[in-house]
């Protein structure tokens, strides 16, 4: 009688799988995001025309004090500014 209670053995794998999927999306997205948002100032300082050096800074500065935000902030300012 306890076995009439569960889900077939075939739905609770494909809702298992499904879920696992959608979550595994979700991750993918989230470290695009992630990465798009890093790469910024690096990406706006060789859009605007930055020398090597100048966008040397640039990106190591996002890179190193990208934890802080303040650090990423004031390299989107440095590769913006012209």
């Amino acid at each position: 009688m306890e076995g009439a209670k569960l889900a077939p053995f075939f739905i609770k794998r494909t809702m298992i799988y499904n879920i696992n999927v959608i979550l595994l999306i979700k991750y993918i997205v989230a470290t695009m995001v992630f990465m798009t948002i890093i790469l910024a100032p690096a990406w706006l300082a060789r859009q605007t025309g930055k020398k090597k050096p100048y966008s040397l800074m640039v990106r190591v500065g996002s890179w190193l004090f990208l934890w802080t935000g303040i650090g990423w902030l004031l390299a989107l300012f440095w590769s913006s500014k012209k």
